[in-house]
């Protein structure tokens, strides 16, 4: 029986990688969940994110929220039909094919930003060569939209990237957000977000199950906005943003 509706963040939510799995579990009691493109597992849940993915599958009406490419959400063996992904660039909706309405809107909006992400692109790039520091940088697009600038260190050096990027771009501008979360850092334009994917979807969730509450689940600061358009949030203890306010 579908007793809530939950808009759930994946990474670092119900599972991570296992660098990030708790001690207290051998590693034959984790469940590899996300995979690579070749097939080999990425990410594990613990016995209790299981118990709790398997509450959500049972009695809510669950649809991921994530940051994930498309092609990155389409790797998690979890059950869903809707979702968002790609930080709310991409809806897919109940049949799992991407929001046409949505998509044209965020292409229209991505146009305008395009040579501003490219030069992002440039500016951290020339940096990391400046500064000697070995930092992958690009554009991530969806079916060639350009979306946001995502930046990683090589070898998993959080505070050497964080210091290019602050040299390279120390001011995104106004309503742009610089989302940093492990050896992620993120520039994302104004009208990108998961709040504005979630703000977009509601009015229809609301309108099929309106006496159900709508539950926001994710970890991260910057999944505090979507979370706060709903009627309750949970968030992993231990997680950034459970640090910010607990």
């Amino acid at each position: 029986m579908i007793r809530a509706v939950t808009l759930v963040d994946l990474d670092d939510t119900l599972f991570q990688t296992i660098r990030k799995c708790p001690d207290e579990y051998a590693f034959e009691q984790l469940t590899p969940l996300g995979y690579l493109k070749d097939g080999s597992p990425l990410s594990y849940a613990t016995p209790r994110q299981m118990a709790f993915l398997r509450w959500l599958s049972d009695t809510t009406h669950m649809v991921p929220v994530t940051a994930r490419s498309l092609d990155a959400l389409r790797r998690v063996k979890i059950p869903f039909a809707a979702a968002v992904c790609a930080h709310g660039g991409v809806i897919l909706g109940d049949d799992s094919q991407p929001d046409v309405a949505w998509a044209t809107r965020i292409a229209a909006e991505a146009e305008r930003y395009r040579p501003v992400l490219d030069a992002h692109v440039a500016a951290i790039a020339a940096e990391a060569e400046r500064q000697g520091v070995a930092i992958n940088v690009r554009v991530l697009t969806e079916e060639g939209v350009p979306l946001y600038v995502l930046a990683k260190h090589a070898d998993m050096d959080a505070d050497a990237l964080f210091a290019v990027v602050d040299a390279a771009v120390p001011d995104v501008g106004a309503g742009w957000t610089d989302h940093r979360n492990g050896n992620n850092v993120a520039l994302m334009p104004p009208y990108l977000g998961k709040q504005h994917a979630v703000a977009h979807l509601l009015p229809a969730l609301r309108a099929r199950f309106p006496d159900l509450p709508v539950i926001g689940i994710g970890d991260s600061r910057t999944d505090a906005p979507f979370m706060a358009l709903c009627d309750f949030a949970m968030l992993p203890t231990g997680s950034q943003l459970a640090g910010s306010i607990l």
